[in-house]
C-alpha cells in the first residue's frame, strides 16, 4: 500500500487577503482527510481563534467578519469561506 500524498498547507494569511479582496465570494481554504481536523480550522475562522502556534495569531479578524462552510469531498473535506465585511 503506498502512502498518501501530503497536502500543501493553506497560507491562511494570504487567503484572509484574497477574502478580504473579494467580500462575499466563497473561496477555498483548503483540504483535509480527516473531518475534525476541517471542523476545527472552519470553527476557528469563524471565531477569529488563533491557528496553529498562537505566535503565528489569526489573519481572520475581526471576530465574526468571516463564514466558513464545509464540503465532503471524495477524499476528506473541504474548507471554504467567504469575508463578510464586518462582525455580526
Amino acid at each position: 500500500m503506498s502512502r498518501p500524498v501530503k497536502r500543501p498547507s493553506a497560507d491562511h494569511k494570504q487567503i484572509a487577503e484574497a477574502l478580504r479582496q473579494q467580500p462575499h465570494v466563497w473561496l477555498r481554504v483548503g483540504d483535509y482527510r480527516n473531518h475534525l481536523s476541517a471542523d476545527n480550522v472552519a470553527r476557528r475562522i469563524r471565531r477569529g481563534y488563533p491557528i496553529g502556534d498562537r505566535a503565528y495569531g489569526t489573519p481572520y479578524q475581526p471576530t465574526g467578519a468571516y463564514e466558513a462552510r464545509l464540503e465532503r469531498i471524495a477524499d476528506g473535506t473541504r474548507v471554504h469561506a467567504r469575508y463578510t465585511g464586518g462582525a455580526e
